[in-house]
């Protein structure tokens, strides 16, 4: 499902687009800006997945019981001009597609617009029984209350998931990570998490089993749980936790990990 002026590929389904207003504001450079909103819903038929996209920009994703997918997007464009800056924004557009259970949402941006002219945020209200998939160059990720697997990208940018139920796979390059899990989730479960510059933070359920695998090049470990440790708590190390039916496996280059 795709919104454009002419619709171009996809099967569509029941799509609505407002916008919500606009307005310019000037930088102390002189260089213009132009904010635009968008409120759109998909349908939930038959959805398992949501896969979500920005170049610069945040996105959140929240869970509750709605029986449609609810997005809003914030854009806003920097340009020379006023006149350029709406232009730019205006032609913006927020694609959003459903395929076999997967419902795409991305932006497509004017071939003139420049990588760092345009930031497009997203907030998304969507049933939490979804797979997520999400990615950012640069912005952080939130996600909050989903119970299926969350695969989570920025290049920059913190990522923080809470209410988690499922397997995880995060991952920055400058960021922190940041994982709690519900009291009732799976006791082995499978996680990873990696950052290259910033902390990672795991919080597991009370009855967890699981093999952990932790690393910190440049950083200490710290833990608040009774572990059966392999290897020395100061940098890395292997241990168990119940009957480590699970993996977790946490990992910086330079920072420090929590595990709790």
């Amino acid at each position: 499902m795709t919104i454009r002026p002419t619709i171009t590929r996809g099967v569509v389904l029941g799509l609505t687009a407002l916008l919500l207003g606009g307005c310019i504001i000037h930088t102390r450079d002189f260089k213009a800006k132009f904010h635009r909103s968008e409120d759109l819903t998909a349908p939930v038929t038959n959805l398992t997945a949501l896969h979500v996209s920005t170049n610069v920009g945040k996105i959140h994703l929240d869970a509750a019981d709605v029986t449609e997918v609810r997005i809003v997007a914030e854009i806003e464009v920097k340009a020379p001009t006023e006149e350029k800056a709406q232009q730019l924004a205006e032609d913006t557009r927020i694609v959003v597609e459903q395929s076999s259970g997967t419902l795409t949402i991305e932006v497509d941006k004017p071939p003139d617009l420049g990588r760092n002219q345009l930031s497009v945020d997203f907030t998304i209200t969507a049933p939490p029984a979804l797979a997520l998939t999400c990615k950012a160059n640069v912005g952080e990720i939130r996600v909050a209350g989903f119970t299926q697997a969350v695969k989570a990208r920025t290049d920059v940018g913190d990522v923080a998931c809470t209410g988690l139920r499922g397997e995880i796979d995060l991952h920055t390059n400058v960021g922190s990570l940041r994982a709690a899990y519900a009291e009732d989730a799976p006791a082995a479960l499978r996680a990873t998490m990696k950052s290259n510059v910033g902390d990672v933070e795991f919080a597991g359920p009370t009855d967890l089993s699981v093999h952990l695998a932790a690393a910190a090049n440049v950083g200490s470990i710290h833990t608040d749980r009774p572990l059966t440790v392999r290897g020395s708590l100061k940098q890395s190390l292997q241990a168990s936790l119940g009957k480590a039916e699970g993996q977790v496996e946490l990992y910086t280059n330079v920072g420090s990990i929590k595990i709790r």
